[in-house]
């Protein structure tokens, strides 16, 4: 299936491990020119490197350091990106975010509260309001967020995760209604539970088996994804393949939403 990504200049953050590493990779593979942003410098430019050795060699992609909930960093980030690309950004991917503490709402900490929101939610505010410009400039461009099967799910203990994944599916509804003149379409991935740093100890520790199997057993699947199925999935939505498409999330669960 042929994606139209060659030379388009994709903005992915989140992108030093896991899901966010997956979905660079796969931008590069496909011909893109990535800007990648992380808090992370030295595994962001892991990330690189190996964007350079499958995706077109030395000076093709970004690594750009930056705290996705710090509006004055992201601005200057963006600059970084304008100049690399040359005033260019075709696709935007939120998928910057962390876990939240264990807490029953009752019991959670505000500023626990506040910094879950905040890396998870308002980070893709901030990101899009300072990406977008360029992109309304382009025209048939693309926005996709990276939420999760916890947006359409009251999951107890994790109340600030769960309401800002929710908040992420939202406010892409709102995008694709704004921004819709501007030719910007606007979509998200809702991943399921996927092998990845943030989820390391509960497949890897022994004292998490039963609850492991337990998770496992409930997706019909009866597996845990792997990040390149959510990336492949984000690039569906970024591509021309969608380009009808627009103010949906996708569920990429192997089914743990359908029992």
């Amino acid at each position: 299936m042929e994606l139209g990504l060659e030379d388009k200049v994709a903005v992915v953050t989140g992108a030093s491990r896991g899901i966010g590493r997956e979905i660079a990779m796969a931008f590069a593979r496909e011909g893109a020119r990535v800007a990648a942003l992380a808090r992370t410098e030295e595994d962001l430019r892991q990330t690189v490197e190996m964007m350079e050795s499958e995706g077109g060699g030395r000076g093709r992609h970004l690594a750009r350091p930056c705290d996705v909930t710090d509006p004055d960093e992201i601005s200057s980030a963006m600059e970084s990106v304008i100049h690399f690309s040359k005033g260019r950004i075709d696709i935007l991917v939120n998928n910057a975010g962390g876990r939240q503490n264990f807490a029953r709402l009752d019991r959670l900490d505000i500023e626990e509260w506040r910094r879950a929101v905040e890396s998870n939610l308002s980070s893709v505010f901030y990101v899009s309001r300072a990406a977008v410009p360029w992109m309304m400039a382009r025209g048939r461009s693309s926005i996709v967020n990276v939420a999760s099967i916890a947006g359409p799910v009251g999951f107890a203990r994790i109340g600030a995760y769960t309401a800002a994944k929710a908040g992420v599916i939202a406010l892409t509804k709102v995008m694709a209604v704004e921004w819709a003149e501007f030719g910007i379409r606007a979509n998200a991935v809702a991943p399921g539970w996927t092998e990845s740093p943030m989820n390391y100890e509960l497949r890897t520790d022994p004292s998490n088996r039963d609850l492991f199997e337990e998770i496992r057993d409930q997706t019909l699947l009866k597996r845990f994804g792997v990040p390149s199925e959510i990336a492949d999935a984000v690039l569906f939505l970024a591509g021309s393949t969608a380009g009808y498409i627009t103010g949906e999330t996708l569920l990429v669960d192997g089914g743990w939403l359908a029992v």
